[in-house]
Order: C-alpha cells, then structure tokens, then sequence
C-alpha cells in the first residue's frame, strides 16, 4: 500500500494544484449495505437511487462526476459497481472491466458495511476481491459503516470494534468513518438532521485525507491479459459461489462457466481482451448527470 507521504491533504493552500485535481474513487460493498445513499450523502443531492428488486442491485455500474461547493475545484469521480452478493457472474465481468478501465487509475477504495455485517462470508469475499485480487493490497481503503443513525458519539461502533476489525478479522482499513445517511425525518421534513450534517462532513474530510494524490493505475494488462483473467478468475470463483471446475485453458471456458453459449462465449472472449487492451477504454457504467 502507499506510504502516508502519497496521501492527499485537506488543508492544501495550492490553488493551481487544486484546480487540476481529480479524485476516483470506487465504492464495493454488499447489495443493500447503502452504497447508493452514501453517494447522495456525498454530493449532498440524489444522484443514484437505490434498487429495491428483491433479488439484489442492478449489475451496472454507475460513475457520478461533480465539485463539491466545498472544494470548487476538486472534482470527485465516484464510481458506484454492482454488489457481488446476488450478482454473481455478471458482476465479476463488469468489475474486472471497470477497475482497468478508470482514467487514470484510482485514488480511493471505499468499502461500505452495514452496522454489524462485517463478519459474514459475503463480506469477507467482496473485501478479498477488490482489496487483494484487484488491487492488490496497492490501493488505501477506507471503511465506511452505515446505518449508525442512532449512536452517540457517530464512530461509537468503530471505538468498540476497531481492535476486533484489525487484530481478529485482520482488514487492512486506512480508517474508519461511521455515518448516518437519514437527511430529514418524515415528523420534521424540511430540517437537515445534525448527524446528517456531521457524518457529511467527517465524510469528505475522509475520503480528502485518505485518497492518494495521484491515482495509481492498475496494470492494464500488459503482462499476458488472457492468463491473468484465467489466474485471477480461477481464485475468484469460490468466493462469488461459482461452479468447481477445473483450471481454464483458454478465457472462452470462463465465459461458458457464467452461462454463455459457446458460440456468444468465444465472442464476449475476443470482445473482453480487445477491451482490456485499448489504453482509454470507457466499460459499461452509467454517467449520471448531476
């Protein structure tokens, strides 16, 4: 991981270094955790609505661009991916595609949780993908725990928890923010709850700290892309509850494995390594303008 000198500063006073910042930022989590409510939370608007299909998320992914009025000049590109709990195969694809396909690679992971929810497999495996296959334990991530609408202080689970998260379950955070996302109450709809406005605030302070100054890149591929999605999908599929089977001699078996037809597997197969490939590619997200 990076080293703290390569983190960004909340209180940086160089305005042209600002004007040409950009921060990425991914958001992973299980299906119902409130990635989409914590992204509202962030930009302080809606911009993503939640899925309510009780089979799980929706498999696409969407990317928000937009300045806070905080940092005018800083422009957040939040990139919020299809939980991996129900999506299964699906999900993997457009996962892998995504992470290789940020201009100019990432800034922060963030990893939403449910208060609570941090001990089952389900989560395990969507650390382990993104923290240790994707990224390679390279990238900072920063926890962000939910629902703490009625704790006092806000990071009152995080002080009761923070020994057994690092020491027992052995997660490598940066740190810790619990926030409650609840804006307004039915009783009082027109006032912006305190803990609201705190949690916002402890937020983006957060995510400023934390992020690298400059986006690290993932490997894009160069060395062999087609083994490494074999490698890679090979130690991935036990986590997302895929089928067993044997290692794949070519990356066709991978897609005919996620339920494609062979003649549409050796397809998306040309289709997926000619993407990997190109140096500025745009995978399947949704731009929601703000």
């Amino acid at each position: 991981m990076a080293s703290n000198s390569e983190y960004c500063s909340s209180d940086s006073d160089d305005d042209e270094t600002e004007k040409q910042r950009e921060l990425n930022v991914i958001i992973f989590g299980e299906s119902g955790v409130g990635k989409s409510a914590l992204i509202n939370q962030i930009f302080d608007k809606n911009v993503v609505e939640a899925s309510n299909s009780a089979v799980g998320c929706t498999i696409i992914s969407a990317k928000v661009s937009e300045t806070l009025k905080e940092y005018p000049h800083l422009k957040f590109n939040v990139y919020d991916t299809a939980g991996l709990s129900e999506s299964g195969g699906d999900a993997f694809v457009q996962i892998v595609k995504l992470a290789y396909s940020i201009p100019n690679g990432i800034n922060l992971l963030i990893c939403c949780a449910e208060k609570g929810r941090l001990a089952g497999e389900r989560f395990k495996a969507n650390y382990r993908i993104f923290i240790e296959e994707l990224c390679e334990k390279r990238m900072p991530c920063l926890l962000v725990v939910t629902k703490c609408d009625n704790d006092h202080p806000l990071n009152k689970w995080w002080n009761d928890n923070e020994d057994i998260i690092r020491n027992q379950l052995r997660f490598e955070f940066i740190d810790c923010v619990c926030v409650s996302t609840l804006k307004t109450t039915r009783r009082i709809p027109n006032d912006t709850l305190e803990d609201y406005i705190e949690s916002r605030s402890n937020l983006v302070q957060a995510i400023l700290k934390c992020s690298l100054s400059e986006p690290m890149p993932m490997d894009s591929w160069k060395r062999t892309a087609r083994s490494y999605a074999q490698s890679f999908f090979s130690r991935t599929r036990e986590l997302l509850s895929f089928e067993e089977s044997s290692l794949w001699p070519e990356l066709e078996r991978m897609f005919i494995e996620l339920g494609y037809s062979p003649d549409n597997a050796k397809s998306e197969a040309k289709q997926f390594l000619k993407d990997l490939q190109e140096p500025n590619l745009m995978v399947p997200y949704e731009v929601v303008d703000v």
